[in-house]
């Protein structure tokens, strides 16, 4: 698929669009590359004209995810909106969201008008902390006009940030090494498959598929957490990077879990001896927001915003979904060729997603976790 020719919301009226707000952006050197568009005044131009394009730099730090290919695609982006918009810098910050995160926060207690980041990408679970802890800026999605495109289950009534894609929860497992290719959920917990189970950390959502197919929920985790406690010999080991789960699941010593699908299918693509199954009841979603950090001043907002709105053009949607192996989030964006025929990306897959509330996920993510350490990983 040929990504660049579904940028055209990159022309004159993306440019007059972002000018009729503020106008901050660009003086007449960004302009000069797409259209002959009157000059505008611009608080970062010299003198609070256009004329000389000399205005002082608006730095944004970026959040981007720490490995793979994940920070591929924020980096073609910012190369192309800093040649469009050259009065506009993007760093990056690269690490993990659980990692970053605490940093983030620490910066916010230390001086909360210096966040340490403007904006960025962020997992489902860091975005449902961060509402809690007022991290966020509402985005304003009626002027942002990508956003219109963007699938319900990406956006959100409070507006605190927009998803640009979906990764998912399902069956990771080596066929060779467990003698078969079990398809539900309840293969986590099935006493055929005792001592094959690896797990990371806390594993709510294999909590969550127990609960489920016991007659729970996720504001009733009862049923979920009888079945771990009575049945935590069915896990083998809790590993604690992705090299180790990489390793133990592909020379068979714990051959079976439950994880990430573009996490899975990146092993696979190298080479791993597994496979990716979607569960026969659904497999769970992880959404990716976009982010834009409270605190900072009103420039650096309106910037985040107006790079937020770019990024959610079908262009870079999709070129999100083929560097992440996710679900695109918007209606317009094509699934890339590369994972058009995958089973994490077949219609039927992304009809049968479960729906789940993020909000419990967060509110109940350090009761749950305190839980699982104290009446499940004693008795592994």
């Amino acid at each position: 698929m040929n990504n660049t020719d579904k940028s055209g919301a990159r022309g004159i009226e993306a440019i007059r669009s972002r000018l009729s707000r503020r106008g901050f952006l660009m003086g007449t050197a960004g302009l000069a590359a797409a259209s002959t568009l009157s000059a505008c005044s611009s608080p970062f131009a010299q003198d609070g004209g256009s004329n000389g394009g000399g205005g002082k730099k608006l730095s944004i730090t970026m959040f981007v995810f720490l490995g793979g290919d994940l920070a591929k695609m924020p980096k073609e982006f910012a190369k192309e909106y800093m040649e469009s918009n050259p009065n506009v810098s993007i760093e990056f910050y690269e690490q993990s969201n659980s990692v970053g995160y605490g940093k983030m926060l620490a910066q916010r207690k230390a001086d909360p008008e210096k966040p340490l980041v403007n904006m960025g990408f962020f997992n489902t679970n860091t975005s449902i902390q961060g509402i809690g802890d007022d991290m966020w800026e509402s985005l304003d999605y009626s002027s942002m006009k990508n956003a219109a495109d963007v699938l319900p289950i990406f956006q959100r009534d409070d507006h605190k940030g927009i998803g640009i894609g979906s990764d998912q929860y399902g069956l990771l497992l080596n066929p060779d090494a467990l003698g078969s290719k079990p398809t539900s959920w309840s293969a986590l917990w099935d006493r055929k498959y005792k001592g094959t189970l690896s797990l990371f950390n806390f594993p709510w959502y294999a909590v969550y598929a127990a609960a489920l197919a016991n007659g729970g929920s996720l504001d009733d985790m009862e049923p979920g957490w009888k079945i771990w406690e009575e049945r935590a010999d069915q896990i083998k080991l809790i590993v604690e990077s992705n090299p180790q789960y990489l390793n133990v699941l592909s020379d068979g010593t714990a051959p079976l879990t439950t994880y990430f699908a573009g996490t899975g299918q990146q092993w696979i693509n190298e080479g791993a001896p597994l496979e990716y199954v979607v569960p026969d009841e659904g497999a769970m979603p992880l959404p990716v927001f976009l982010q834009s950090v409270a605190g900072q001043g009103d420039d650096e907002t309106e910037v985040c915003q107006d790079i937020i709105n770019e990024m959610l053009s079908p262009k870079w949607v999709s070129r999100w979904a083929e560097t992440s192996i996710e679900i695109p989030a918007t209606q317009s964006a094509e699934i890339p060729d590369s994972l058009a025929d995958l089973p994490a990306f077949q219609q039927s897959t992304i009809d049968g997603l479960l729906e789940i509330d993020y909000d419990i996920v967060g509110e109940k993510q350090a009761e749950w976790t305190e839980r699982w350490n104290n009446n499940v990983v004693p008795k592994i």
